[in-house]
């Protein structure tokens, strides 16, 4: 997860660098998301019939092979395909890897301490991969950091490979698991989307607007991840004792409000402060979604049911990046569009059976 987040992070600012521009990067968006369908259908089966673990561990070895390519990247339409189809195949692979083997571990109960643990992790994987990465990409080539990046990912897959499964016996339909979500549950996570593509898009406006720097970028996540720990903790045990419904309308107005006044201030200095609350309001938001997305979840649909999540997710993307490609947004006005639909998203009537 570490070596991960290293190369996803700053993976629009890289090609940004190589003079790639908006439109190309939504176009990498793009790719990707459409790859991410049809790759996560065999994914899924390979999954069922030999174990979801073996998926994070094949994932952790075509990373490796991401890593090196972006190492030697240029504007070139293979390289550029090449790595969209890897980025594809690495995050399918790791996702649905990760959520099969969460909702296994995941019971409805205490659901929220479960998924505080796992976000707590992440964020420890994102901030130091952040701060890692900023430092190395000033400091050393893209081949120097993909090596060491490779030691860490392989070091992360013994770890996998300990893990113990039992084969998934399930076989429901993405019909069925589909007649199940309510169209109210559907509309929220299409609508959550929209956080997915501004925080993709969130590095490249820091470079850009903000501080044109690396280390920049690696200390904002850095000061975020740290606010998003302490509170994960706490908040995972508050929202087991009440209904999480509560603090979805909040979380989307906080997240909203703080990440609108980050942009409107774009002052290196005061962006630093602001992070610190975009830290607190960021995981209040994505510690309840998550716990939706589990909460949703049948007792006997899991691989089918994170299956059919994983298609309508990016079917949302790619529906919102042609539409933002269509009409040639600059990336501010992207970034105020996903703002206003975060903000809807909290106002979303959550059902469930």
């Amino acid at each position: 997860m570490f070596a991960k987040y290293s190369v996803e992070l700053f993976m629009p600012v890289i090609l940004y660098k190589l003079n790639y521009n908006l439109t190309h990067i939504l176009l990498y968006l793009l790719i990707t998301s459409f790859l991410n369908i049809i790759v996560s259908i065999p994914a899924t089966k390979f999954g069922k019939k030999y174990g979801f673990k073996y998926l994070i561990i094949i994932s952790a070895f075509i990373f490796i092979a991401m890593y090196f390519l972006v190492g030697i990247l240029k504007k070139n339409v293979i390289y550029f395909l090449l790595v969209s189809l890897l980025s594809s195949l690495t995050n399918v692979f790791y996702y649905i890897g990760r959520h099969n083997y969460a909702g296994v571990v995941l019971e409805n109960k205490k659901i929220g301490k479960k998924v505080g643990g796992i976000l707590i992790a992440t964020i420890l994987a994102n901030m130091l991969s952040s701060i890692f990465s900023s430092i190395m990409l000033e400091r050393f080539s893209k081949i120097f950091i993909a090596i060491i990046a490779t030691i860490i990912y392989l070091i992360g897959v013994l770890f996998i490979y300990k893990i113990k499964e039992e084969k998934v016996q399930e076989k429901h339909t993405l019909k069925e698991i589909s007649k199940k979500i309510k169209i109210s549950n559907k509309i929220f996570f299409v609508l959550e989307q929209f956080k997915i593509i501004f925080f993709s898009l969130y590095p490249l406006y820091i470079y850009i607007f903000v501080d044109n720097s690396y280390s920049y970028i690696g200390l904002v996540y850095l000061i975020t991840g740290l606010a998003s720990i302490v509170f994960v903790y706490f908040f995972s045990l508050k929202i087991d004792e009440n209904d999480n419904l509560n603090y979805l309308k909040i979380s989307a107005i906080l997240l909203s409000s703080i990440l609108l006044l980050d942009m409107i201030i774009a002052n290196k200095y005061l962006v630093l402060i602001i992070v610190f609350l975009e830290g607190i309001f960021i995981k209040l938001y994505e510690t309840t979604v998550t716990n939706i997305l589990y909460a949703l979840r049948g007792q006997k649909e899991g691989s089918s049911y994170f299956l059919y999540m994983e298609i309508l997710y990016n079917i949302s993307r790619i529906f919102i990046i042609t539409f933002f490609l269509i009409f040639s947004f600059k990336i501010r006005t992207i970034l105020y569009i996903c703002l206003l639909f975060i903000l809807l998203s909290g106002f979303i009537k959550i059902e469930y059976e």
